[in-house]
């Protein structure tokens, strides 16, 4: 999954960290007030037991704390008044082990229907590594955004851009992972492109083709100037959803790829990306088998689908 950073040339005279901070929080001070869930507990554990003054916070992924940043008591437990509705990512972390969440519409992460309140959010940490909550103020905290906007004149609200940004390059455009091997929020580093192969699966295959067609898309945008506009642009999420389930299920299958071949179609090129036979794939993903057809499970292929609550086929 490629998520493309849009860049935009900007005059200041007090220098470009100080650019790039203002044109965040005045997209910050213009966006509508997000649609309130409720009230939310995070529930982190290590080792299967409660992770005491674990720091937790409730962003997006270019910036995980934009809504809220805690510590959890002595049941690893903290709470939020309300968070805005999904998407959102829920990280937490610890002494140098993290673990994240990401809650979408229509994703399986969400525990309940998007119009039941969502209550509570479980987080393990692993043994070690993982994402670390940012060091900055968390949303509620950050001032700097009403100062500027008593400054500014009013503004024209921001106009979409073309859906389609035609002649744009693409690397490793199908397989798991920004562009060819970049880590990416959600998704183990495993899973990346590495030594000439790339992972790929149907969810990281359609959502490239989806992000190429709708660049400024949730999941698809890195610009941290963009993201609140990204979260009303949707048209992404299923693919990505799709994408992640794939990965974490191991439901991938691994090609050969050349890292310095680009792609300018916004199509995966069939041929170098599609599944070799015996790969077991949802029934929805059978036309990028490369033989186009698929075959029943053996007892075994059936027997592992059931385990992780799958329907599949296997290419032939």
């Amino acid at each position: 999954m490629k998520m493309t950073a849009s860049t935009s040339a900007r005059l200041c005279t007090t220098g470009l960290v100080v650019c790039a901070l203002i044109a965040s929080q005045v997209a910050l001070a213009q966006a509508p007030a997000p649609v309130a869930l409720g009230p939310l507990t995070v529930h982190v554990t290590r080792a299967g037991a409660p992770a005491a003054n674990a720091t937790v916070c409730i962003g997006v992924p270019s910036d995980l704390n934009l809504h809220y940043q805690g510590t959890t008591d002595a049941q690893g437990r903290v709470s939020f008044s309300e968070v805005p509705s999904p998407p959102f990512v829920a990280t937490a972390n610890q002494a140098g082990r993290g673990a994240q969440r990401s809650i979408a519409p229509a994703s399986p992460n969400v525990p309940v229907p998007p119009q039941v309140p969502l209550l509570r959010i479980d987080l393990a940490l692993p043994a070690s590594g993982g994402p670390t909550c940012p060091s900055t103020a968390a949303g509620p905290a950050r001032t700097l955004g009403p100062q500027i906007r008593q400054q500014l004149p009013p503004l024209i609200g921001p106009t979409r851009p073309p859906s389609i940004t035609p002649a744009r390059t693409e690397f490793c455009f199908g397989a798991i992972g920004m562009q060819c091997g970049q880590p990416q929020t959600g998704l183990p580093t495993t899973a990346a492109c590495a030594s000439g192969n790339c992972f790929i699966n149907g969810g990281s295959w359609e959502h490239d083709e989806c992000c190429y067609r709708n660049r400024h898309s949730l999941w698809c945008e890195l610009d941290p100037a963009r993201q609140i506009e990204a979260a009303s642009m949707t048209m992404c999420v299923n693919t990505w959803n799709k994408a992640v389930r794939l990965t974490t299920k191991g439901l991938s299958w691994r090609r050969p790829v050349d890292f310095a071949r680009g792609n300018r179609s916004g199509t995966v090129e069939f041929a170098l990306y599609c599944a070799p036979a015996n790969t077991l794939l949802p029934p929805d993903d059978a036309n990028k088998c490369c033989s186009g057809q698929t075959r029943d499970l053996s007892a075994p292929e059936r027997a592992y689908a059931d385990s992780i609550f799958e329907t599949l086929r296997a290419c032939r």
